[in-house]
C-alpha cells in the first residue's frame, strides 16, 4: 500500500474512531442523565427525554434540514462529508441505544460523558470530519452574519443549548453538568490535539563559559542543548545563550544545577506544548509505524 493510501486508512480509522466516542459518550453517559453537553445531540438529548421518540430520529430530523441548507448556502462539496458523518453518526447512536447506563451520578456522567466527547473530537479532527450538528449550524450562521466571529457564534449557540436543557427540565443543575461535561470535552480534545509530550523550554543567559554551563546540564539530565552566540545591550559584553528543552518534572533540577554553575545567570521558562525529536517522541504521520 502507498503512503498516501495509509494516510487515507488512518484518516479514516481516526474519523470513524471519533464518531462511535461520540455516540459511545451519548449512551453510556451523558443522555440518559438528561445532560445536554451543547449541539444538536443535546437538543436531542431533551427532546428524546420529553417526546415519544429516540435520541438518534431527533438528531436525523434536526441534521436533515441543517444539510439541505448547506447545500444551498455552502456549496456540494463542503456539505458531502458532512453528510455521511451525520449518517453514520446517527446509524452508531442508533446501534448503541441498547447498551447498559454506567452511571446514574450526572458529576460521573458529565465527567466520563465529556472525556468520550473530548476524545472523539480529537480523532474527528485527525480524521477531517464532521458529524453536523452545531458545526454546520454555526458555519451556516457565520455565513449569514459574517460581523460575528466563529468563536462567538460557538459561544451563542452552545450557551442557548445549555438553556435550553434548563428551561425544558425546570432544573439549573443539569446545566451546570452539562456545562461540567463541555468544560472536560475541551480539555481531553485540547490534551490529545496537543500530544502529551509536554515539557519546558528553557532560555539561559550566561555570561560564564557556555561549556562548562551547559556540561552538568547534559551529564546529569541528559537533555540536549543548543548553543547560541547573543550580545547584552545593557552590559555592552558578550553573552552566550543556552538552549534546551526538558520534561516538566526536571525542571526543579534543572533550577538546582544552574544556581551552582552559575546563580547569575538569566534563566526564562516557557511552557512547550509538545516536544517531538531527539529523546522526545518521534513524529509519524498516520499509518506509519514507530
Amino acid at each position: 500500500m502507498t503512503l498516501a493510501g495509509k494516510n487515507e486508512c488512518g484518516r479514516r480509522a481516526f474519523f470513524l474512531g471519533g464518531i462511535t466516542l461520540y455516540a459511545l459518550g451519548l449512551n453510556l453517559f451523558l443522555a440518559p442523565n438528561n445532560i445536554a453537553a451543547g449541539g444538536v445531540s443535546g437538543i436531542a438529548t431533551v427532546l428524546g427525554s420529553l417526546l415519544p421518540v429516540s435520541v438518534a430520529t431527533v438528531i436525523f430530523l434536526i441534521n436533515l434540514p441543517l444539510l439541505v441548507a448547506s447545500v444551498f448556502v455552502r456549496g456540494w462539496k463542503f456539505t458531502k462529508n458532512t453528510l455521511v458523518g451525520s449518517w453514520v453518526y446517527t446509524g452508531l447512536v442508533y446501534a448503541t441505544a441498547w447498551l447498559p447506563v454506567l452511571t446514574t451520578n450526572p458529576v460521573c456522567a458529565a465527567l466520563f460523558g465529556g472525556a468520550l466527547y473530548g476524545a472523539g473530537m480529537a480523532l474527528l479532527v485527525l480524521g477531517n470530519g464532521s458529524v453536523g450538528g452545531t458545526d454546520l449550524v454555526i458555519r451556516l450562521l457565520v455565513a449569514r452574519f459574517p460581523s460575528i466571529s466563529v468563536g462567538k457564534m460557538a459561544l451563542l449557540v452552545e450557551s442557548g443549548v445549555i438553556a435550553f436543557s434548563m428551561i425544558a427540565y425546570r432544573d439549573i443543575e443539569v446545566g451546570l453538568y452539562a456545562i461540567l461535561a463541555i468544560y472536560i470535552c475541551a480539555v481531553f480534545a485540547d490534551k490529545a490535539l496537543r500530544g502529551f509530550n509536554q515539557g519546558n523550554l528553557c532560555f539561559i543567559i550566561t555570561g560564564k563559559d557556555p561549556g562548562l554551563v551547559a556540561a552538568p546540564l547534559m551529564e546529569h539530565i541528559g537533555c540536549a542543548v543548543t548553543r547560541l552566540d547573543g550580545y547584552g545591550m545593557y552590559s555592552a559584553a558578550e553573552r552566550g545563550i543556552l538552549l534546551t528543552a526538558i520534561r516538566t518534572s526536571q525542571t526543579p533540577r534543572l533550577k538546582r544545577l544552574l544556581s551552582e554553575v552559575d546563580a547569575k545567570a538569566f534563566v526564562v521558562v516557557l511552557p512547550a506544548t509538545e516536544i517531538l525529536g531527539g529523546k522526545f517522541q518521534h513524529l509519524f504521520l498516520p499509518g506509519e509505524k514507530p
